[in-house]
């Protein structure tokens, strides 16, 4: 018993919905301008920089800058996925210099506060010598 062997030929129904199936995946997995994230990290940077947290966290305000321009950068390049890294990255950096300028402020209304409690205990005890 004989068998002959078929060959296959290509079928242009495959090769359409192969294609189809090709640039609709490749649609999907684009990432989207990060312009929300962009403007998220300029307002982070923004209320940082007003509430006065350059004096109390310069390295953090820096990086925050620098990682602003860099995303920037990275948008006009259209290197989205870079660029929204980088925007996450610099709105994290100037909140973190917020929080460390929060809690700057709070250590200093600390000392100002035992420095009064100090005197006050000082002024009781000239009162009672006397």
């Amino acid at each position: 018993m004989m068998t002959i062997a078929r060959t296959r030929r290509p079928r242009p129904e495959m090769a359409l919905v192969l294609g189809s199936l090709l640039v609709l995946v490749s649609g999907c997995s684009s990432t989207p301008v990060p312009k929300a994230e962009i403007a998220g990290a300029q307002a982070a940077l923004v209320s940082a920089e007003n509430q006065g947290a350059t004096p109390y966290a310069p390295v953090e305000m820096d990086r925050a800058r620098n990682k602003l321009r860099r995303a920037e950068k990275a948008m006009r390049q259209e290197d989205y996925n870079e660029a929204k890294r980088l925007a996450d990255e610099a709105q994290a950096d100037a909140e973190l210099a917020l929080a460390l300028t929060g809690k700057a402020e709070a250590e200093q209304a600390v000392h100002e506060m035992e420095i009064s409690i100090e005197v006050l205990r000082e002024e009781i005890m000239r009162s009672q010598n006397q």
